[in-house]
């Protein structure tokens, strides 16, 4: 062989060799198929796209990590989570919402459309190597914290074209003069026209003190939760002045429509946390619902279906109340109790919107009783009285029922993507879009209560308390 042919065979040979190799690896790429994360993220994908329609609004999907969904808390949490057990956890949690959330949008689906989605196994043991792969790379776990935050429920843009600060001292007089007439309200007098509910009778359970978890969060069992949520339920007290005054639960009819259902009474239950003072405290979320607000005269911009309360109890570690608040579903209206025996005190910081704040008689150990007027549901009053007449009872279910209400078709959440109650919307927002709160006046789903027109406030933020509420040394 000649010098020259042999170095035109080495340099055929030489630029040959990569085209070989890419070769071998693209066959041995497409012998083994996409890599599991790239499987995982088609699987998520495609539930996502078949999903839309019933997408659940409660928590927020992790950007870049499918099979993780987060809340506030645990976007509070992720930064904190230090330490392999803590990480773990705060993991297993934004899995557990994405579990949760995927079960409800697949079920909400028509029955026909349900076959074809991505099996269940599959996409949980997508999520296990989520947990695994985080677990172990510290670098995508902290892109994961900062996937894990909670978009603004306020719209810039809406802040922007509305000119909001010009609304602004027209949002601070409406709110000081309902706060105006809050604070001067007395004690109402118990007469025949106040209809009263009751919770479930239950027999008296004693309650062990709360043991904080791997990442600080108050726990309890099964068992324990519903015994604190029995002792803390509150009686309801409500002025009859027509049929929108008795308490109910919505439900869909067999033609699909949605109904109000005033034979059943209800009270939904649901649980959180709150952060005071750096330490975390075990939340009980009560909500009931009225079938409407009916118009108080012509022109009424906050009249509208559907009509409630939340009641709000941050327990101490011995699962007694340590603070009470209270919020129409609408996000609007919010306001502070103290029991007489919190060691807390109400401070109004500067820059936020005012909120109510009263003492009460009651100690934090005995449940309370809401006086609410006829109508407009107002909260009037917060003691320990009980009705002398004969009462209602009302039943517990939880909140996340109305995620997944029986419908003709199988099953529909009362909220549509936005997390809104449609249907509900009140004439209100067009005062108040410029606040950028989505739809001000419609009823919400937990999770997307944006809670006030001056600044900005989350009723689900764990430190939104403690802007306003202190323990003195």
């Amino acid at each position: 062989m000649n010098i020259a042919r042999g170095w035109g065979l080495h340099r055929v040979a030489t630029r040959a060799l990569p085209v070989a190799l890419g070769l071998l690896v693209l066959g041995a790429c497409a012998s083994r198929g996409p890599t599991p994360d790239a499987a995982c993220a088609a699987s998520f994908a495609a539930l996502h796209a078949a999903t839309a329609t019933t997408r659940d609004a409660q928590y927020h999907r992790l950007d870049d990590f499918p099979g993780l969904r987060s809340d506030r808390v645990l976007a509070a949490l992720g930064e904190h989570a230090r330490g392999p057990a803590a990480r773990r956890l705060w993991l297993q949690r934004l899995a557990a919402h994405d579990r949760e959330a995927s079960a409800i949008e697949r079920g909400n689906l028509p029955p026909a459309r349900r076959h074809r989605l991505p099996a269940v196994a599959g996409l949980e043991h997508c999520r296990q190597q989520q947990i695994e792969r985080l677990s172990r790379d510290p670098a995508a776990f902290r892109q994961a914290v900062r996937a894990a935050q909670v978009p603004s429920d306020y719209r810039r843009w809406a802040r922007a074209l509305g000119l909001y600060p010009l609304a602004k001292p027209f949002y601070r007089r409406a709110i000081a003069a309902w706060q105006r007439e809050a604070a001067a309200q007395q004690a109402p007098a118990d007469h025949a026209d106040w209809l009263s509910y009751r919770p479930p009778t239950a027999p008296p359970v004693s309650v062990a003190r709360l043991q904080e978890d791997a990442l600080g969060l108050p726990q309890a069992e099964p068992t324990q939760l519903a015994a604190l949520f029995a002792r803390h339920a509150p009686e309801i007290r409500v002025a009859q002045r027509s049929a929108a005054d008795r308490l109910g639960s919505p439900r869909f009819a067999r033609s699909g429509e949605r109904r109000f259902d005033a034979q059943d009474p209800v009270l939904y239950r649901h649980h959180g946390w709150s952060r005071l003072h750096g330490r975390w405290h075990l939340q009980l979320i009560y909500q009931f619902w009225f079938r409407e607000r009916p118009p108080a005269g012509p022109g009424d911009i906050y009249a509208g279906v559907l009509d409630g309360l939340l009641w709000r109890v941050t327990l101490d570690a011995d699962g007694d109340a340590l603070l009470y608040d209270a919020i129409h579903p609408c996000g609007c209206w919010h306001a502070l109790f103290l029991p007489a025996d919190s060691p807390l005190q109400f401070r109004q910081p500067a820059g936020e919107e005012q909120r109510l704040a009263r003492r009460l008689s009651l100690p934090g150990s005995q449940p309370a009783t809401l006086w609410l007027r006829g109508g407009d549901h107002a909260l009037l009053w917060v003691d320990a009285r009980r009705a002398s007449r004969p009462a209602s009872r009302y039943r517990f279910a939880d909140l996340d029922v109305l995620r997944q209400l029986a419908h003709p078709d199988g099953q529909r959440s009362l909220y549509d993507q936005r997390g809104l109650v449609p249907g509900s919307q009140r004439l209100e927002r067009w005062l108040l879009w410029p606040s950028g709160v989505v739809s001000p006046g419609a009823m919400r789903q937990w999770g997307r209560h944006a809670s006030a027109f001056i600044g900005k406030a989350h009723l689900d933020d764990p430190d939104l308390l403690g802007r306003y509420l202190y323990q003195p040394e």
